[in-house]
Formats: C-alpha cells, sequence, structure tokens
C-alpha cells in the first residue's frame, strides 16, 4: 500500500509508492568511463592557475595557508569565473512598475578540491576530505564578518546529471543577502515545531531513530548518518549532528574529523555499489546574522540523482519517492557491511 509521509520540518507531503518501489539493488547503472577530451586544458589542474581568476585562499595537505607562488597546494578557493552572484552589487531592492528588484549582490566561489585532475570525490582519502570541510567552515567564519551577507549554502555537484560543468572535484559556496526560499522554510518549521514542543525537532528526530533503528546506517561519536523518514529521492541521505548546534561555521576540530569519517564512508558506498551516480549535496546551515541556536539545527543533505521527476511531482510539489528509506538502509548497511 502506497502512504504519504509528512515532512515534519517543510510541513510538506511526500508519497512512498511501496507498490511501484524498486528493490534497492536495481538502482545499480552501468559505470560510464568519461573521457577528457584529447587536448583540452582543466582550468583547475595544478600547474593551470593562471586560468582562474586571482585566488581566495591555497593551502597545503597539512591544511597550511601557503603562499599564492608555492606549487604544493591541495585546495584553493577562487572566485567563480562566470559567477552568479557578484559582490560589487548593491544590496537592497527597488520597484520596476508593479515589480520588485534588486541587484545580483552575493559571493560565488569554487573551492578546488584537489590540485590532481579527480573527478570523483570518492578518489580522495579521508584526510583530504576532512582538509575541505576544515576550507567550508574556514570561509564560512570570513564571509560571515560581511554585515551585508545574511545566508550562504555550500554544496557539491558530481556527474554532468547533477549539473557539474567541470569534471574535475570542487565544491561551491553561494553567499546571500538574504535567506533562501528553503532555509525559510526550515526555520519557520523549526520554530514551530520548538514552539509546540519546547524542543528542536532535529533533535527528537535522532531520538526517535535511534529507538526505531530503522532508517540509521551509521553513527559515530558526533554524527548519525540516516534515510530521512519523508524521503523525496531514492537514497536521498542525511548526516545529522548529534550536538545541537545551529550554524555549521562552529563545527569543532573532532566533530570535522567524525563528519569526514561519514562523508568518506557515502561517497565510496555510492561509487562502489550503485556505480557511482551523479550527485548533488548540500550543508544547510543557519542565517549568520540571526539567533536561532534554540530551534535551528545545521545538518547535510546529499542527493543521488535516480530518479527524474515527471508530471505529478511537478503539477503538486508533492515528490513520489520509488524505494523505501527502511529497505535502503538495510540496503546500505549490508553492503558497509555495518
Amino acid at each position: 500500500m502506497p502512504e504519504f509521509r509528512k515532512d515534519m520540518i517543510l510541513d510538506e507531503w511526500v508519497i512512498i509508492a511501496s507498490e511501484r518501489a524498486k528493490r534497492p539493488e536495481m538502482f545499480r547503472e552501468e559505470k560510464v568511463k568519461i573521457e577528457t577530451p584529447s587536448g583540452m586544458v582543466c582550468p583547475f589542474d595544478k600547474g593551470n592557475e593562471e586560468m582562474t581568476p586571482p585566488e581566495i585562499l591555497r593551502m597545503d595537505l597539512n591544511g597550511d595557508i601557503i603562499d599564492k607562488s608555492d606549487p604544493n597546494w591541495q585546495i584553493r578557493v577562487v572566485p567563480n569565473k562566470f559567477p552568479a552572484l557578484k559582490p560589487v552589487a548593491a544590496p537592497g531592492t527597488k520597484l520596476y512598475g508593479m515589480y520588485s528588484i534588486m541587484d545580483g549582490f552575493g559571493l560565488h566561489e569554487v573551492i578546488i578540491n584537489s590540485s590532481e585532475h579527480i573527478l570523483y570525490l570518492s578518489q580522495l582519502s579521508q584526510p583530504q576530505i576532512k582538509l575541505i570541510i576544515d576550507v567550508y567552515a574556514r570561509r564560512l567564519r570570513e564571509i560571515k564578518k560581511d554585515s551585508r551577507i545574511e545566508s550562504v549554502i555550500i554544496m557539491l555537484n558530481q556527474g554532468k546529471d547533477a549539473g557539474a560543468s567541470l569534471e574535475h572535484t570542487h565544491s561551491q559556496i553561494f553567499a546571500l543577502p538574504f535567506n533562501s526560499p528553503v532555509l525559510e522554510k526550515e526555520l519557520r518549521g523549526t520554530l514551530r515545531y520548538y514552539r509546540l514542543h519546547k524542543n528542536c525537532a532535529v533533535c527528537d528526530i535522532l531520538d526517535f531513530e535511534a529507538k526505531e533503528n530503522k532508517r540509521i546506517i551509521f553513527e559515530n561519536n558526533h554524527f548519525v548518518i540516516i534515510q530521512p523518514f519523508a524521503s523525496r529521492n531514492p537514497f536521498e541521505t542525511w548526516i545529522l549532528p548529534k550536538r545541537h548546534y545551529s550554524n555549521f561555521e562552529n563545527i569543532s576540530k573532532e566533530e570535522t574529523q567524525s563528519f569526514s569519517e561519514c562523508l568518506k564512508l557515502l561517497v565510496d558506498f555510492f561509487y562502489n555499489e550503485l556505480s557511482n551516480p551523479s550527485f548533488n549535496y548540500y550543508i544547510h546551515t543557519g542565517p549568520l546574522h540571526t539567533k536561532t541556536d534554540h530551534h535551528y539545527h545545521w545538518h547535510f543533505e546529499l542527493i543521488p540523482k535516480l530518479s527524474i521527476k515527471a508530471g505529478f511531482e511537478i503539477a503538486t510539489g508533492i515528490d513520489i519517492c520509488i524505494t523505501t528509506p527502511e529497505d535502503t538502509a538495510k540496503f546500505i548497511k549490508e553492503k558497509l557491511k555495518i
């Protein structure tokens, strides 16, 4: 029997279509090797640094900031060459007849995850992934100094179907002068839950999931990996910090290590067991200059591109997930032998 499940934070329904659900192993796809066209030069490779805009940050494998002339770098942060937002624009709305418009003010940065021409995050070691997470937090803390910026989204697109424009693994940071619509919905939902229950919604999710133990995949000292109860997509995966805090930039050194363990485990699973599908991941973190500590809980979401939204989803806004999170959690745990 199909069932509606409600996302308790966003206050939205999804359909878990159990009668048309695929078995988790059916989502494996044949691996397709991506060939770099002969003669094509990648602007993110070591030695091609002049092909990007002037860099913001350069770090070595030890996590130390190094001089911009030092060739022994592991990660570089640069402005996007074709930015969706620009820091030179002015924040603030103005009227255009009956409409409101605003200059495209904000930041759009690229984090080059490796100096080597590596396509997939799974090809990096856990210490290299930890360094990426360190850079995320470092950049957030720096961006927070600009009072004009209110929210930041950190994301990674891997694979053509996920919208990656360059195959060399990289992350992106978008900094906005207001809260994105998704963040606004999460803030409203978590505040509504807090007022009703006097507790954080994500903390209560963690407690409930631990008791049920049907959708938890893995946990360590600081994080839990789950398949969310109201999954919108097959194998949609969340990483939730056990400690309650609203802003990712406040992550501790110990938590960074634990987070990198979770992320490495996840990307290796998708590469090895689901034939390396395209995916997007996002870090949802609280507003930079508005206090939301009591009700908002930052979190990480990874969405593999294993299904296509069709007419019903687009017309109604109700997603149909063609596998159950309980089945996918069991499948992942079996494959990871945990």
